[in-house]
């Protein structure tokens, strides 16, 4: 079920790439920065977890999922996880930041700076379409309130990070665009200003208005691959932790939206073109929008259901088979202490 839920995203993710040109997918592929998002994920797991790294992924293609008490803590681990690999992809993209903006050359700065966001997608894929489903899976079908809103507030501070850090650079790209000639880095005064155009503009990408060529040939609140995006980004994530758990999927489908405006932001800039850049942030930006708005429909159903941490979906147990499970794992938990 895990591999049928990312192999349904990743379709639904090239696909949408492959309708802008089969020449756009092998800007996706960035060594370095898949090479960076590993190293971090091998180091936690050498030293916080290679037993449950190897248990939970045996199950990435299983169809039934083992509940005893191994398992657990296997599902602790991969929730761990999934933060670390989502922080870790934000520190790799504040890195490409950094390099990139040390020595830009504005008439080529286009596939740089789609390199530099790369980390991040690769780190949000697998952290949502891989890691979190198997920690999901393992552990409990219950879990206590208490601790899916601690996780929960952490996704929504990574998933805020991440979209402020990619509406910071777009303004960045703006002030480099209006010095053609300029070679030094960013002032304080300028830094100032890309921080509040990123807080407070509405397209980041043309904070003033001054570039509005382009935003009549399209359709300025409909993107139908964004859309999709979303759609089907939340139907592969349900189907692959098949779950859904109270506060957990408004960050996760915020998440989503972020990584279609990156999917949209590296198409664009690997065709980099100064005229059209306005229009091109706000049309990458809006499956950011949808995930919001999707997101704002999770937390009212959140709000207004009744107050339990979960609620089944087709394949998951039923309340007596919740106790049964329980009973099993105090057995095995009591009967190893014994020995």
């Amino acid at each position: 079920m895990i591999f049928l839920g990312f192999l349904l995203f990743a379709i639904i993710t090239v696909l949408s790439i492959i309708i802008g040109g089969l020449d756009k997918l092998p800007p996706f592929l960035d060594i370095p920065s898949l090479t960076l998002v590993s190293l971090g994920i091998a180091g936690y797991t050498l030293f916080f977890g290679r037993k449950e790294f190897v248990r939970g992924m045996k199950v990435f293609f299983a169809f039934s999922f083992p509940q005893d008490d191994d398992s657990m803590k296997a599902g602790r681990f991969f929730l761990r996880l999934a933060e670390l690999t989502l922080g870790w992809g934000l520190l790799v993209m504040i890195y490409g930041f950094v390099l990139m903006m040390i020595d830009l050359d504005p008439d080529k700065m286009g596939p740089p700076i789609a390199v530099s966001i790369l980390g991040f997608l690769y780190a949000t894929i697998l952290s949502l379409f891989v890691f979190l489903p198997i920690g999901l899976r393992l552990s409990p079908p219950t879990l206590p309130m208490s601790g899916l809103w601690r996780f929960s507030l952490r996704q929504w501070l990574i998933a805020f990070a991440g979209f402020f850090l990619i509406r910071c650079l777009f303004v960045a790209i703006l002030i480099v665009l209006q010095e053609p000639g300029r070679t030094g880095l960013i002032t304080a005064q300028e830094f100032g200003s890309v921080v509040s155009y990123a807080a407070f503009a509405f397209n980041p990408g043309d904070p003033l208005g001054k570039y509005p060529l382009g935003f009549d040939l399209i359709p300025i609140f409909w993107d139908l691959p964004g859309l999709v995006i979303v759609v089907g980004g939340c139907g592969a994530f349900w189907l692959a932790s098949g779950q859904y758990r109270k506060w957990l999927f408004a960050p996760v489908v915020i998440l989503i939206g972020i990584q279609g405006t990156i999917t949209g932001c590296v198409m664009m800039l690997c065709d980099f073109k100064p005229e059209y850049f306005g229009a091109g942030v706000l049309v990458s930006m809006l499956t950011t929008l949808y995930g919001f708005i999707a997101a704002a429909g999770f937390l009212i159903a959140d709000v207004i259901s009744p107050g339990t941490a979960m609620r089944s979906v087709p394949g998951s147990l039923d309340g007596s088979e919740d106790i049964e499970q329980a009973k099993q794992i105090i057995d095995n938990v009591v009967e190893r202490e014994r020995r």
